[in-house]
Order: C-alpha cells, then sequence, then structure tokens
C-alpha cells in the first residue's frame, strides 16, 4: 500500500515538473531577453477572450493566425520595454491604473470591469497589463515625435489643392518667349536664376527676349496646365521652364492664399498633416527598432 501510494506520490511530483518544465520553454529571443511558453499562452488566451473567438482549438488557421498575433504582440512588447529602461521612460502603476479606467469609461464600462472580464476567463492579468504599458510607452514615443513636427505652408497649400478647392487666390508674374531657339532658352535659364536670387524685376531682364503678364485672380480661372504647376510652388517660389503652343513659360508666383479657409478649417489641416507625419516616422521608428534588434523564434507556427 505504501508502495503504492509512493509511486503515485512520484509520478504526480514528475507530472508538475513536467508541466512547470513546459511553461518555462522560450518560444522566443529578444535582444537575449526570453519570452516563455507561459506568457506565449496567456497572450493567446487573452486574444481569444478579447475576440470572443469560438473553439479557436479546433481551426488551425484560425488558430495559427491567433498564434502569430500573440508572438508579434509579446516580441512588440519587449521592445517597448527595453526601450523604455534605456530612455529611462518608466510606466508607473498609476499611470497604467488611469489608462485601464479610461479604457473603461470610453466603452462605458463599470470599473474594475476589465480585470474581472479577464479573470472570469482564466486569463493572466499580467498579460493584459503588459500590453497596456506597451501601448503607453508607444504614445509616449508618439507624444514625444510631435514636438518636432512641422508643417510647412507650401504641406498646407498642397493638400489643399490636391483635394481640388479651387478658392485660392494668386498673384502671378509669367514670362512667355517670343521664340523658340536655343538662344533664348538659354536666356530664359538665365532669367529663371536672377529671378530666385532678386524681389526685383527689371525691364533689361527679360525685355528682348520673352513678354512678361501679371495674373491676378483665382486658381479656378487658370488654365489646368498652369494649376498643376502653381500646386507645388510657394509665394516667392519660381517654376520649372516648360513649353506652351505660345513660347517657353516661366512663372514667379507673388503671392498665393487660401480664401475663406476658417480657423476651424486651418487647424484640421495642419492636425491632419501632423497626425499623417507622425504616422510615417512613428511606422519607420518602429521598423527600425524592429531591424536592429537581435530576434531568434522557436516557436513554428
Amino acid at each position: 500500500m505504501i508502495q503504492k501510494l509512493f509511486r503515485i506520490l512520484f509520478f504526480f511530483i514528475i507530472s508538475i515538473n513536467v508541466v512547470e518544465a513546459e511553461s518555462r520553454k522560450i518560444v522566443a529571443i529578444v535582444n537575449n531577453e526570453p519570452i516563455t511558453w507561459y506568457e506565449f499562452q496567456a497572450r493567446k488566451k487573452m486574444i481569444v477572450a478579447l475576440n470572443n473567438v469560438k473553439n479557436s482549438d479546433n481551426d488551425s488557421s484560425i488558430d495559427r493566425q491567433i498564434s502569430q498575433t500573440a508572438l508579434n504582440s509579446l516580441i512588440d512588447d519587449e521592445l517597448m520595454r527595453q526601450h523604455a529602461i534605456k530612455v529611462g521612460a518608466k510606466i508607473s502603476d498609476s499611470e497604467l491604473n488611469d489608462a485601464i479606467l479610461s479604457i473603461e469609461e470610453r466603452n462605458k464600462m463599470p470599473k474594475g470591469h476589465l480585470i474581472n472580464f479577464f479573470k472570469s476567463k482564466g486569463v493572466d492579468i499580467n498579460s493584459f497589463k503588459s500590453q497596456i504599458k506597451s501601448e503607453l510607452i508607444k504614445s509616449n514615443i508618439l507624444s514625444y515625435m510631435s514636438k518636432s513636427v512641422t508643417i510647412s505652408p507650401k504641406e498646407i497649400d498642397y493638400l489643399i489643392l490636391s483635394n481640388n478647392v479651387k478658392n485660392v487666390k494668386l498673384s502671378l508674374k509669367v514670362f512667355t518667349s517670343k521664340d523658340k531657339s536655343e538662344k533664348t532658352i538659354n536666356k530664359m535659364q538665365t532669367l529663371q536664376k536672377n529671378l530666385k536670387r532678386s524681389n526685383s524685376i527689371k525691364d533689361s531682364m527679360y525685355k528682348d527676349f520673352a513678354d512678361l503678364a501679371v495674373i491676378e485672380g483665382n486658381l479656378s480661372s487658370l488654365d489646368n496646365q498652369l494649376q498643376t504647376i502653381i500646386k507645388d510652388l510657394d509665394k516667392g517660389s519660381v517654376s520649372s521652364i516648360f513649353e506652351s503652343s505660345e513660347g517657353f513659360k516661366l512663372v514667379l508666383v507673388c503671392s498665393k492664399i487660401v480664401d475663406h479657409m476658417s480657423d476651424e478649417e486651418n487647424s484640421y489641416v495642419i492636425n491632419f498633416l501632423t497626425n499623417k507625419k507622425m504616422s510615417q516616422q512613428a511606422k519607420k521608428f518602429f521598423s527600425d527598432m524592429r531591424k536592429r534588434a537581435y530576434i531568434q523564434i522557436m516557436l513554428a507556427i
């Protein structure tokens, strides 16, 4: 009887050790920091719970997709954690709790609902908190990036014009060559260089080879060729020399004002461009972070 109990106890201890060893199995290494099988399984459980996935174990394609998502998110978490340590930007418990509360409030959930929800699904709360910390670190990175983002008047004009907004008031000086000889094109090139250096235009700069027309009006009144050229030019800019049926042309933009644009519309355009530029910078930043990192995946998905 004692011998039988000993064998049962022995196998029980062995089983516990096997399970513990399995949970500590490493599925990936990120810059010499391990991601364990336990963390991987916990993240998969969290994804299944959040997305209300049914019977994922019975569908290999869904399980593979969840596994890949779980592994990628854990790698991102570890990269964010290491970055925060490097720059001294640790996320406090207070910030973490405020972030969870904010999620609950945005989704009209009672306080503590998320934690209780994951507990009811058997999800390790630390996996959820780890991902929230990662998102907070990303948010801090984006906030820091936003301070260096500048939007030029040219970028604002280009966005407005590319969306076919025609209420733009212009003052242009358009030089048109009197013929299309090689000698004339050379003189037009010299004029182009001089226009960039000087605010004053003298007759002697163009009279013998080109005519000058001053155009003041709305963008919509111009022909399509001129509209396309003006889109890329700021106030005070000079166009490239281009050919028309009348001769070679050169345009100097004296003024360019978007008419009837409210402060609210202007703020919207600036915010849109800032977010777009930040998104591009962030995408490159996080992509470069991954490229620089040593990532070894031991798990076949």
